[in-house]
């Protein structure tokens, strides 16, 4: 079974409708999704595996860290654990304070721009960590279905053979 690999950057805003350079920030997303054996094309995964990326630690000369540093090779492990079936989301933080990794958009407006809580401005009942994994995610889709689209129309012989890197 095939897969594709890319390395997508998006914000929480619809990607079509919002320019990324509209001061949204931005999120690298490296995935790696289930193509059809028959068309080649995107199909739905038995799960989707996401992963947020903790705090930067490249720079260290330990090869196992910087293995685990690079989102392509976290994305080939975790189709390792889960199964081929699975399409599996390596998400890394918009903001870092330093080397640390900020994820202050899945619980805004409870952080301030550092990071740090603030006074019970925090609202579980809106739900706003699932409700921005769920716009990641869609926007991600949307832009691998039309770069597999595309590259399907005018590669399609190579499907198969060439190893699929873009970066937005």
């Amino acid at each position: 079974m095939g897969r594709w690999f890319g390395v997508l950057k998006t914000s929480l805003t619809n990607f079509k409708k919002t320019p990324a350079a509209a001061g949204n920030p931005q999120f690298k997303i490296s995935a790696s999704l289930r193509l059809s054996p028959s068309s080649e094309t995107l199909t739905v995964p038995s799960a989707n595996v996401v992963f947020f990326y903790g705090d930067r630690v490249e720079g260290t000369g330990d090869n196992v860290i910087e293995k685990m540093s690079d989102g392509r090779n976290v994305a080939e492990l975790l189709v390792e654990k889960f199964g081929e079936t699975v399409n599996t989301w390596i998400v890394e933080a918009s903001t870092f304070r330093g080397s640390f990794a900020v994820y202050k958009e899945f619980i805004a407006p409870a952080v301030d721009s550092l990071g740090n809580p603030t006074a019970c401005d925090y609202d579980p009942d809106q739900f706003p960590a699932s409700s921005s994994i769920v716009h990641l995610l869609s926007n991600c889709t949307e832009q691998a279905r039309i770069i597999s689209t595309l590259f399907h129309f005018f590669f399609p012989s190579y499907l198969t053979h060439i190893e699929y890197v873009f970066e937005f």
